[in-house]
């Protein structure tokens, strides 16, 4: 398509579309993102067939799901929590492609891939646009070598990964945006250690993905998906990256126009809360307000050490706020507090969305971080492994709450952070300016994303928005040719005047006899 007829506008209502969608993370958390965005395509009138982790919660008559039905892998793992929140910058890296290459292996192998690999090959539906979960999941861009190589758009409920960036042609300067972080922090330059830290983070992890990782990725769509070209040939089929990031949250960031930042896509106004939370957190049962606790899908509060439980509990007994915790077992009840009652499942954007809450105390989970700041409730962070690690930095960074480190938890570090983030107006004040610039959008983040999705169907891959820099090598955009130019000019000079110099020299020193007689005529 010209540039001319990808611009062209549009008249009348928009087509269905057949849309192609999947999200292979092992990560329900990522589902809630993804799923956000399935359901405002169906409300549009288009059809979805994905491939997902979890069912959905409702079914649809446009919709066809092929679920994963394996194990959680954090549950299968069984990840040890007293070990990740002290992961050097190695450990964190083999664990993140650990992951990614154990559950992509899981999921190749699932009923759920081949019955959809079946339904792709036999039947030959026809797609309009690809939207797949992105980063760490690269083995299934393969399917849409199975459907024609559609438009696609890459969606990821990680914040801005640096793979993003590339992916699109867009910058990345270390010195901007810490590695592996959440986005620059709210406009302040990097500390000189930060910005060391991130350059040291990237050399590491683009070591890890050029050297090992993407090879292991081509191999694979070489055996899954029989003439698939490779991942960097397929990759040019993306025309649009939906990103979880917002600058009230994140800070601004250089991006092409290709990256659209859809961040708190999932988020959403309170809905009611099941009688029994709310007649616990109400006004009137919690004249002081209340504490909401919960450590997301990946992490079982339950499965923190006793001690650190039993460190918590005594300082939720301190305040005089009424404290519900989400905790996946009964091994806690006799030990509970008057003040303090637990749920094995809690509608979390609901009870962030009640006006009597005073203080989240969380994960720093990236969704978990923006339910909160879309809420405007300040929080209390423990983190325990890799985007955590960085929330919870920014939560301190950008004044919006407090973070204590996993291993520091005593009774008394527990109730003076937790006493200082309900009492202290500052966090509540910084949360709601943060609150009120993520509502301040001209459409929903959701709304956004179906839009630029069917965009990308119907201007066939959005090439008025395509980055100069998919074109160049990386020692092009860097430069490197023109500084090599120029070197090889001035080697090229710097010889040149060392041999003309030579040359003069030789040319005196050949004739000294009529140099001295030309001297003595003087």
């Amino acid at each position: 398509m010209t540039l001319q007829a990808a611009l062209a506008p549009c008249g009348g209502a928009a087509p269905p579309l057949n849309v192609m969608l999947a999200s292979t993370m092992f990560s329900p958390s990522h589902y809630i993102f993804v799923s956000s965005l399935a359901k405002e395509l169906l409300r549009r009138g288009h059809h979805v067939t994905e491939l997902v982790v979890r069912p959905p919660a409702s079914p649809h008559p446009n919709r066809t799901s092929f679920v994963i039905e394996d194990k959680n892998f954090f549950e299968e793992l069984d990840m040890n929590v007293e070990e990740t929140p002290s992961y050097s910058l190695f450990d964190e890296i083999s664990f993140l492609y650990d992951f990614s290459e154990k559950t992509t292996q899981a999921n190749l192998r699932s009923k759920a891939f081949s019955d959809l690999m079946k339904h792709i090959r036999q039947k030959k539906p026809k797609f309009d646009v690809f939207v797949l979960d992105y980063p760490f999941q690269e083995t299934f861009i393969g399917i849409n070598h199975e459907i024609g190589r559609k438009p696609m758009v890459a969606l990821t409920a990680f914040n801005m990964p640096e793979e993003v960036l590339r992916l699109m042609g867009s910058p990345y300067f270390p010195s901007l945006l810490p590695y592996g972080g959440v986005g620059a922090h709210g406009g302040e330059p990097l500390t000189l250690y930060e910005r060391a830290e991130s350059l040291v983070s990237w050399l590491a992890y683009r070591a890890r993905i050029d050297w090992s990782y993407r090879p292991w990725v081509n191999r694979l769509l070489a055996e899954q998906f029989p003439g698939s070209p490779p991942l960097e040939e397929l990759e040019k089929d993306v025309a649009i990256s939906l990103v979880n990031t917002n600058p009230a949250l994140h800070g601004p960031m250089p991006l092409v126009p290709s990256i659209v930042e859809v961040g708190g896509m999932q988020a959403q106004p309170a809905r009611p809360l099941p009688a029994d939370i709310l007649d616990w957190v109400n006004e009137k049962a919690a004249p002081h307000g209340f504490v909401f606790m919960s450590f997301g899908t990946n992490v079982r509060s339950s499965s923190i050490n006793k001690g650190k439980r039993d460190a918590i509990l005594r300082a939720f007994g301190r305040i005089k706020q009424r404290v519900l915790w989400k905790y996946e077992e009964d091994d806690i009840l006799d030990k509970l507090p008057a003040n303090v009652r637990v749920v094995k499942w809690a509608p979390q954007n609901d009870i962030l969305g009640q006006p009597n809450i005073r203080c989240f105390v969380s994960h720093n989970g990236g969704l978990s971080t923006q339910e909160a700041g879309y809420h405007g409730v300040p929080i209390l962070g423990i983190p325990f492994y890799l985007d955590q690690m960085h929330y919870a930095k920014k939560t301190e960074r950008i004044g919006v709450g407090r973070s204590l480190s996993y291993h520091n938890i005593t009774e008394e570090s527990f109730y003076e952070a937790l006493d200082d983030v309900i009492n202290n107006p500052r966090y509540r004040e910084n949360m709601q300016r943060v609150r009120r610039a993520l509502r301040d959008q001209k459409e929903t983040p959701v709304e956004r994303a179906a839009w630029y999705v069917e965009m990308a169907a119907r201007t066939a891959g959005a090439p008025h928005l395509r980055s100069p820099a998919l074109r160049l090598c990386w020692y092009q955009i860097w430069m490197l040719d023109i500084l090599a130019a120029i070197l090889v000019a001035l080697a090229a000079l710097g010889l040149a005047l060392r041999l003309l110099v030579r040359a003069a020299c030789a040319t005196r020193g050949s004739s000294p006899t009529r140099l001295a007689a030309k001297d003595k005529t003087h």
